[in-house]
């Protein structure tokens, strides 16, 4: 609004307020109006971007101790499945691992007596590789500069690791012949873990010896020792 002013005998048209103040009082509505023109604009979020940032949600089917392992496929390094029916009779060991692991590779030489002791007997030794960054080509390295060769199954996305509940490297999960649950922990002692190398994986040892006799184990849980699992986060 402005106002008629005579200066000199000439008529000006004078602002009612200084143009500053009025610049400075628009700058709330301004911002004001550019927020509900950008929300109008934008609508709806979009899901796919939603879903793009978060991570997929999937049915977990918790494994405890007392529980039967059952429609579960796991791949190995040369992408051949393993449904884990395919081990009904036999005692499994599974085993989750990382070949980076500081305390895998501490134990190497005590995993491989075990395995060799425990084969003959109907033990299965299976690891798994729950890490997001480890590859086949790291994994095969690895067991080819420790002169071992047993099956290593890789779980990319972390699925298996989320079923178990698994958190450590290495943590072993045992079942009976009927894929039953029956321990769950380090396979190592603490005090086997206080040496700079395990001579033998104790405490997973008497586990086994107790379910081939026909016993459950006990304990049937053991506190996990050694790295955190890198699990895929779903981005």
């Amino acid at each position: 609004m402005f106002r008629p002013e005579s200066r000199g005998g000439n008529i000006v048209l004078r602002p009612f307020c200084n143009p500053k103040h009025v610049a400075c009082s628009l700058k709330p509505s301004m911002a004001f109006a550019f927020l509900v023109v950008f929300a109008l604009g934008c609508g709806e979020p979009n899901p796919d971007w939603v879903n793009y940032r978060l991570p997929p949600v999937r049915p977990v089917q918790a494994y405890a101790v007392g529980v039967q392992v059952k429609d579960l496929v796991f791949t190995d390094m040369d992408e051949t499945t393993h449904p884990i029916e395919a081990y009904r009779g036999q005692v499994v060991v599974l085993d989750f691992w990382s070949c980076r692991c500081p305390y895998v590779e501490k134990s190497e030489r005590a995993r491989r007596d075990l395995i060799t002791q425990y084969a003959p007997r109907g033990v299965v030794y299976c690891a798994i590789d729950s890490n997001r960054d480890e590859y086949p080509e790291e994994i095969k390295q690895y067991l080819a500069e420790h002169k071992t060769s047993y099956t290593v199954f890789v779980d990319y996305f972390g699925e298996a690791a989320r079923q178990f509940n698994a958190t450590h490297t290495p943590q072993a999960f045992l079942l009976d012949r009927d894929g039953v649950i029956r321990f769950i922990g380090s396979p190592f002692s603490l005090e086997q873990w206080a040496k700079i190398e395990p001579d033998r994986a104790d405490w997973l040892e008497a586990a086994l010896d107790a379910i081939l006799a026909g016993r459950p184990p006990e304990p049937s849980r053991r506190p996990p020792v050694g790295w955190r699992i890198r699990p895929y986060r779903g981005l």
